[in-house]
């Protein structure tokens, strides 16, 4: 079956079924008429000079006019480069400056903002910003648009086709744009759906940004080639929590997909019942990634609330390489069995491949791995799908194929000859009451090399110095000699990405300026220190 066959089938088969849902207004859009729409607007987007192939720039918040443009463009044959609204102007002009794309589609209020960095600036209106006045020459509004009979969707589509170039959030430095084609893309979608049950009665809730592949890829393009339905709402936050659970259950939702930062979010603020009470009656998936899963966010939260969290594990550049089966046995770190068609592999310092059981840098050998990287001319960097990708992530495979993830390679603190896994002291630290978030890294030590500090999140109104005795008893008792953190330190909140993923570099930057690693008598001091940190 070609892609355009795919595609169309799933919208004959569901013409008449719901598709997206806005949250907030829960107005129903079915398969038949967002194949309509998305099929106006690609034609119009050719009428305005849009050709396959071109790089669309898009920066529009979640909303169902995004589902339909992403949609538009994937009809069209242009390359999506989706744009988090919620970057800084610095991110924004990297990004345009990298991808050089030939028209930016921005929401009506970005446009002015978005025309000082490019010169061809498309306002698409959305239904939270729709006006009388928003119908200029530089303005699309979907719903007004005719319906065309010469545009043929995907009508010279191939597999091998650049579907979307994805700036990853990045911990540290600037975003990378990656690329993916769309063989490999809806192929893998389709084999991790298949592994987990998903279907046309699955209904998602769709609050990750639609500005990265959790958005676009998770929670859009794998539920449209399933037939399944999506309840678009805004990004999460903590406001959103408050609602968060009424929403779901007015929109008929069933299948969650969530960060671990949302987990712990929707745990501390929500106060009620209701969300314990849909979650048994209703929730048939409830799928967790992006970042670690702390063991005591999944334990309570699974007990709350009364679901079974799904961990899988996947890059940006890999997609979904496993996906957790029913019945196995999960642990800390568990993350699945290995995709059919994929395979993974557990290496050492030197590249040899270590024996079951035994940590080392996880490698995959996927035919869905990224088409490259971009370079800095915009150029594409391609990659080769039968080499090994090194994923720099730490993990052990079981004698069942299991895949276990313990750590990032750089994350590794090599403390007087011996490897430290600071995901192993996080899991540790985590546990202990009035802790609601850790982070480890490392500090030079003359006589070590590194030394550990334990970097912590303490639940409202607790302070450090009242509990610092409490917190190395328990180090003490949970953890090894060489395991035991040398500094303590207290931070409003952790650093983090936008996918929720610990932004390590950041935190080791604030840890040397706070404890001025130059002088060597700091460090060999425990102490009680505190510092401020914004998102």
């Amino acid at each position: 079956m070609t892609i355009r066959e795919m595609i169309m089938d799933v919208v004959t088969r569901r013409e008449r079924q719901a598709f997206v849902v806005d949250a907030i207004t829960s107005r129903e859009i079915t398969y038949g008429e967002f194949h309509r729409q998305a099929c106006a607007l690609a034609a119009e987007l050719r009428r305005r000079g849009v050709r396959k192939g071109d790089r669309i720039g898009v920066m529009v918040p979640n909303c169902c006019e995004l589902a339909v443009l992403y949609f538009a463009c994937i009809y069209l044959g242009a390359v999506i480069v989706p744009i988090n609204p919620a970057l800084s102007k610095g991110d924004v002009q990297f990004i345009l400056a990298s991808c050089n794309p030939a028209l930016i589609v921005a929401s009506v209020s970005c446009t002015d903002a978005i025309k000082g960095f490019h010169g061809k600036v498309l306002g698409l209106v959305t239904a939270q910003e729709a006006t009388k006045d928003s119908n200029g020459p530089d303005q699309i509004k979907i719903d007004v648009l005719g319906e065309t009979r010469d545009f043929v969707p995907l009508e010279t589509a191939d597999g091998e086709d650049l579907v979307v170039i994805m700036y990853t959030s990045g911990t540290s430095a600037k975003p990378k744009g990656l690329a993916h084609k769309l063989g490999p893309m809806f192929r893998n979608a389709a084999a991790f759906a298949s592994s987990q049950g998903i279907d046309q009665d699955s209904r998602f809730y769709l609050t990750l940004s639609m500005a990265y592949m959790g958005g676009l890829y998770n929670l859009l393009v794998l539920p449209f080639l399933c037939g399944a339905s999506v309840v678009v709402d805004h990004v999460f936050d903590a406001r959103s929590s408050l609602h968060f659970w009424d929403k779901a259950k007015n929109n008929k939702v069933n299948a969650l997909w969530l960060a671990p930062t949302v987990l712990s979010i929707l745990l501390r603020m929500d106060r009620g019942r209701a969300g314990e009470e849909f979650c048994r009656s209703s929730v048939r998936h409830a799928f967790v990634g992006f970042a670690p899963l702390p063991l005591k966010v999944r334990d309570e939260f699974e007990a709350r609330y009364g679901v079974r969290l799904v961990e899988n594990y996947g890059l940006s550049e890999t997609l979904f390489v496993t996906a957790r089966s029913e019945g196995v046995p999960s642990g800390p770190g568990y993350v699945g069995e290995v995709l059919p068609g994929l395979a993974v592999r557990i290496v050492g310092d030197e590249g040899e491949p270590v024996a079951p059981g035994m940590d080392g840098e996880v490698q995959i050998l996927t035919p869905d791995l990224m088409a490259g990287y971009l370079n800095a001319d915009g150029g594409l960097l391609e990659m080769d799908a039968s080499v090994w990708f090194p994923t720099g992530d730490v993990g052990r495979l079981d004698d069942r194929g299991s895949l276990f993830i313990t750590g990032r390679k750089k994350d590794l603190i090599i403390r007087g000859g011996v490897n430290i896994s600071p995901a192993a002291i996080e899991e540790a630290l985590m546990h202990l009451h009035g802790i609601a978030d850790v982070a480890v890294v490392s500090i030079p030590h003359e006589l070590y090399g590194e030394d550990i500090v334990a970097v912590l999140k303490l639940d409202p109104g607790v302070e450090l110095e009242s509990m610092l005795d409490s917190v190395v008893a328990h180090a003490k008792l949970h953890l090894a000699q060489h395991q035991q953190p040398a500094r303590y330190i207290a931070i409003d909140e952790l650093p983090r990405t936008a996918n929720g993923k610990v932004q390590k570099a950041r935190i080791r930057d604030l840890v040397a300026e706070k404890l001025q690693v130059g002088s060597a008598s700091t460090l060999r001091t425990q102490a009680t220190e505190s510092a401020g940190a914004s998102r």
